[in-house]
């Protein structure tokens, strides 16, 4: 088993699985991940829970770190 927690990066898109390094999430959470497209906002849509690892399809990203208010303004504002 291993511990997860569901993002979304835009409204109505995929649902990704990433690794959240210990800390915890609720669901509405903003979260600031690293992606193959550089760091990116996202929105938590599941809060922290355990999966079996046969249910991955890829290695977990870590979460870097929560997002701030700063975070959400500055995706707001672009």
């Amino acid at each position: 088993m291993v511990e997860i927690i569901s993002i979304r990066f835009k409204n109505g898109g995929k649902e990704y699985y990433f690794n959240p390094n210990g800390l915890q999430f609720q669901v509405g959470d903003g979260v600031i991940v690293e992606t193959s497209k550089g760091t990116e906002y996202a929105q938590c849509v599941r809060a922290n829970n355990m999966i079996d690892e046969i249910e991955l399809t890829a290695p977990l990203r870590p979460v870097v770190r929560k997002a701030t208010p700063e975070d959400l303004r500055l995706v707001e504002r672009n």
